[in-house]
């Protein structure tokens, strides 16, 4: 075995990484949707170019710029800033598009998902989409009450993490 510095490990899989990432654009695919798999995979090769395919796909769908991008933003956007991760107490809830949500989220979070997998990652998201609509139309997150704000921030949370692993939307046009 060859020692190696942790400065010698990160410049190497940088080195990797930076690679791959031209290599990818090279075949033809997008460079936000590359991105986006390796901020998430970049620690994957072979992961990487599946889920860059899979996330192609997705990417490509009529519904996708118009209607499950923005769902999954907007949880993203309101709580990317928050530094605590926020407990979600059920009782907490004071409206039914906040039982809606988590009841939901809880269905997608238990379908069963390859490890990261972008099409099991949206697949388990998408039924989620409208439930997330209406729970933005329906409460105000920031709600005056501290403790209810904070239960409806773990809740976006949770659903934020969905594609933890998978891929970082957030590198995307449009998002």
């Amino acid at each position: 075995p060859v020692e190696a510095s942790p400065e010698s490990l990160a410049a190497c899989l940088t080195f990797i990484v930076g690679r791959q990432r031209n290599d990818l654009i090279e075949r033809g695919f997008r460079y936000d949707v590359v991105d986006a798999v390796l901020a998430a995979q970049c620690h994957n090769p072979a992961g990487v170019l599946r889920a860059v395919r899979q996330l192609t796909a997705w990417v490509e769908r009529e519904d996708w710029a118009g209607t499950i991008l923005p769902a999954y933003s907007r949880c993203v956007r309101i709580t990317r800033d928050k530094t605590e991760q926020y407990a979600v107490a059920p009782a907490m809830f004071r409206d039914e598009a906040e039982r809606v949500l988590y009841e939901a989220l809880e269905t997608a979070q238990a379908s069963e998902r390859q490890p990261g997998s972008v099409d099991d990652a949206l697949q388990a998201f998408l039924p989620l989409v409208p439930v997330i609509n209406a729970f933005f139309d329906a409460v105000l997150v920031m709600d005056e009450d501290a403790a209810v704000r904070a239960n409806r921030l773990g809740l976006l949370q949770q659903v934020a993490g969905m594609l933890d692993g998978a891929a970082n939307l957030s590198h995307l046009e449009g998002f």
